[in-house]
């Protein structure tokens, strides 16, 4: 099935990255079981004559088995941190089925119209419908009160943007939703034209990343918060910033922010399905190793 967890895995298997690993990995277990099986035949010289077609069998089989489990792509993997004393984790799945609390990526008008300012498969979207069952005036509620002592940098009229929000509030405004046992950080990262469609850029983002994190830190309680790849799609990045990219500028975001003081316990970062499929997660799973 289109955008499903098998999907991601076969197109991790098809990259080059993962033949090249997988042959490292056969050369390597063959080396060592090779090792092994000539240390015994030196100890036992005449049960390696009797059994040497079997034993090499059995070396090769290994070695295979070894290698096709190391470079099997991964769904999920994780580093823990001593200093900031936190882990890091990304995983294929759901953003919403995780514990915790949650980043949503949003406009500087924070508008929640549906479907001409927020598209229905947008993460947003997925706010309204699963999390505030779609009550859209619930959800503005809880806006209108989280962002009453945000300054406003602009007010459009009502010619000029004939639907929605007026009000713009700077990039890099978050209004923290929900309670303290699941908050919703929903965070401005672009900008809503009044043709509406969404603006924004990579420094756009990396300042929206550097103002979330202190406002985690103040009201997450060192819990766990996920975040997807925000910036990408409706924002008018994907033809700047890989989905790779964009994780690798949260994880570099969030350790830079953590220097000063931890942020969070556990940072996790949610792919889709179908946005994995675009990832070599094993090369994603190596920077994270190296961070």
């Amino acid at each position: 099935m289109s955008g499903s967890p098998a999907r991601a895995v076969l197109s991790n298997l098809r990259r080059g990255s993962t033949l090249s690993h997988f042959t490292r990995s056969f050369l390597t277990g063959l080396g060592l079981v090779s090792g092994i099986c000539g240390l015994g035949t030196g100890l036992f010289p005449d049960i390696a004559k009797e059994f040497g077609a079997p034993v090499l069998v059995a070396a090769l089989t290994v070695a295979l088995g070894y290698a096709a489990w190391a470079a099997w792509p991964r769904l999920s993997f994780s580093r823990d941190f001593a200093l900031p004393a936190t882990r890091i984790s990304v995983v294929v799945g759901d953003l919403f089925a995780q514990d915790g609390h949650l980043v949503i990526g949003m406009s500087d008008t924070f508008d929640t119209e549906l479907p001409v300012l927020i598209d229905h498969g947008s993460v947003q979207a997925q706010l309204l419908v699963r999390e505030f069952g779609g009550d859209t005036a619930r959800l503005d509620a809880e806006l209108t009160a989280a962002l009453a002592g945000h300054p406003v940098v602009g007010t459009e009229t009502r010619e000029a943007k004939p639907l929605g929000k007026l009000d713009r509030y700077p990039l890099g405004t978050v209004a923290v939703l929900g309670t303290e046992q699941r908050r919703y950080y929903g965070v401005a990262y672009s900008r809503m034209r009044n043709d509406y469609v969404c603006d924004s850029s990579v420094s756009h983002l990396w300042n929206a990343l550097m103002e979330l994190w202190p406002v985690v830190r103040n009201t997450a309680h060192l819990g766990t918060v996920s975040i997807t790849a925000v910036g990408l799609g409706l924002a008018r990045l994907s033809g700047r910033l890989s989905q790779a990219d964009v994780v690798r500028l949260i994880i570099i975001s969030y350790l830079t922010s953590s220097r000063d003081s931890v942020v969070a316990g556990h940072l996790r970062i949610v792919l889709a399905p179908g946005a994995a499929e675009q990832i070599d997660l094993r090369r994603l799973s190596n920077y994270l190793d190296a961070q």
